[in-house]
């Protein structure tokens, strides 16, 4: 009778014997020629390159094959290479340095609007015409419909916070207690 740890060992040796045979058959299979056989020698040899996942088409093509593609497969690396620039920079301001959306929409407007003032005041120096600027004009409808949207929304709003603080809208008050926002 055999001990334990002999039973283990044999039964390593199977499968180590197993996966040997499998790699030997794998070689074999895939360095084997096909000289030998008429019907391949009249057959055009195509180059049967495995692809990633068993694909059957190109990764371009898989990705839409348009610009997108090229962006991605960085076939078109200057635009790749600001791509990747501008999203970094976007990333170190917002979370490595801890700026946030607002002050960042501000700083930007400002700066937009001193480069504007300095432009259309120093065109005249270099005998240029100054940057035409969009003439906006809300009318009196637009408004007036923005200001019932707004009237309307503040007022369910106020029923709201009314409900809410009389007690008779008690899942919202729970809601507010324990997510802390406003639905």
């Amino acid at each position: 009778m055999m001990s334990e740890s002999e039973e283990h060992g044999s039964l390593l040796d199977k499968i180590n014997d197993k996966i040997n045979e499998k790699i030997h058959e794998y070689k074999h299979s895939s360095s084997s020629s096909s000289s030998s056989d008429s019907d391949d020698d009249k057959k055009p040899k195509k180059s049967k390159k495995k692809k990633l996942f068993g694909r059957k088409h190109p990764l371009h093509h898989v990705l839409g094959g348009g610009k997108a593609a090229d962006l991605v497969l960085w076939r078109n690396k200057q635009a790749s290479g600001s791509i990747l620039v501008g999203v970094t920079v976007i990333w170190l301001l917002f979370e490595g340095i801890g700026y946030h959306l607002l002050t960042f929409l501000c700083h930007a407007l400002i700066v937009f609007l001193t480069i504007w003032f300095i432009w259309s005041n120093a065109a005249s120096f270099v005998n240029r015409s100054p940057p035409k600027f969009p003439e906006v004009i809300l009318s009196e409808v637009q408004c007036m419909k923005v200001a019932h949207v707004a009237r309307k929304e503040i007022n369910e709003a106020f029923y709201t916070l009314r409900n809410v603080a009389s007690g008779k809208d008690l899942k919202t008050y729970l809601m507010l207690q324990c997510c802390g926002s406003f639905p």
